[in-house]
């Protein structure tokens, strides 16, 4: 099917049946903006909803709309709140991407949410972000749960999923590179796929598909794998429960790296999510919600 032919909210519905995740009308909400003090617009979906809020981070080159599925899943009892990171997405573009600024946002969209206490997930460069997050942010922290990133992560394993994403794809359609994704992926299903690269890429003014993401400056792996090993030191020091979640299938973190890391913590626990690879939320959504609606639901 072209991928113009169906809608965001229709493709989400296919997805959420194939998941086995009700679906709500209305799904996925328009996005809002939130300004940090820096000046930086950020994009943030806010699915509603009166139980207890969680703010969600995506991996990198990802969009908040990684997250919809879970959301989904959640919201009959949470309020969830996926953020675009600064430089990806709706967001705006930045002059810097260090981690420590990437906590000053979260921070700033916590404060702006005006919620007293919050729990954060994050996957990937999301985890490593949340995880830095819940050091600096003490008491406001309700939970921290990290999927699929840790000290001792196999960045060589990413080479294939990084490569793809740094492609250029100016000459391409979105139909050519969803093909090529799907061809490309060993978990894929092409509703799963088209829905990804629609957020993830954007047509200019003169026709050609771009990345809707920052790329004037290489990305600085070496500094955001330097913050995820500084994580075995900080890990004593985070007060709040932790959930360590890693995909069965993913060859970024092992079972090993994982228990390694649980036990650098005061209170936490880890678990293996089946049917999923490194990309938890879009693989396998609904063990996904299933684990944090239990974990979430033991602390309140």
């Amino acid at each position: 099917m072209s991928a113009s032919a169906i809608d965001n909210a229709a493709l989400l519905k296919r997805l959420a049946a194939a998941n086995g995740i009700p679906y709500r009308p209305g799904a996925p909400p328009a996005p809002r903006r939130l300004r940090t003090p820096e000046g930086l617009s950020l994009n943030l979906i806010d699915w509603g909803g009166d139980g207890a809020p969680i703010l969600f981070l995506h991996g990198g080159s990802l969009t908040a709309h990684s997250w919809d599925l879970v959301c989904l899943a959640l919201g009959d009892r949470f309020r969830c709140v996926a953020l675009d990171l600064r430089g990806h997405g709706e967001s705006d573009w930045a002059e810097v991407y260090t981690i420590d600024a990437c906590i000053a946002d979260v921070a700033a969209i916590v404060a702006a949410l005006g919620c007293s206490r919050v729990h954060v997930v994050g996957m990937s460069l999301g985890g490593n972000i949340a995880a830095h997050y819940a050091h600096a942010a003490g008491p406001r922290l309700a939970s921290l749960t990290m999927v699929d990133v840790g000290p001792s992560v196999d960045f060589a394993a990413t080479a294939t999923m990084r490569n793809f994403m740094d492609q250029p794809i100016a000459e391409l359609t979105l139909d050519q590179l969803v093909d090529a994704a799907l061809r490309a992926s060993t978990r894929g299903g092409q509703d799963k796929i088209l829905y990804r690269y629609r957020h993830l890429t954007q047509t200019t003014a003169d026709g050609r598909l771009a990345w809707r993401q920052d790329r004037r400056k290489p990305h600085d792996y070496a500094h955001i794998f330097a913050k995820i090993q500084e994580l075995d030191a900080l890990a004593r020091d985070i007060d709040c429960r932790v959930l360590l979640v890693r995909g069965a299938l993913s060859r970024v973190w092992s079972d090993a790296a994982a228990a390694d890391f649980t036990a650098r913590f005061r209170d936490a626990r880890w678990l293996s999510i089946p049917d999923a690879g490194h990309n938890i939320p879009e693989d396998n959504p609904q063990t996904l919600a299933e684990a944090l609606r239990t974990f979430l639901s033991e602390i309140a």
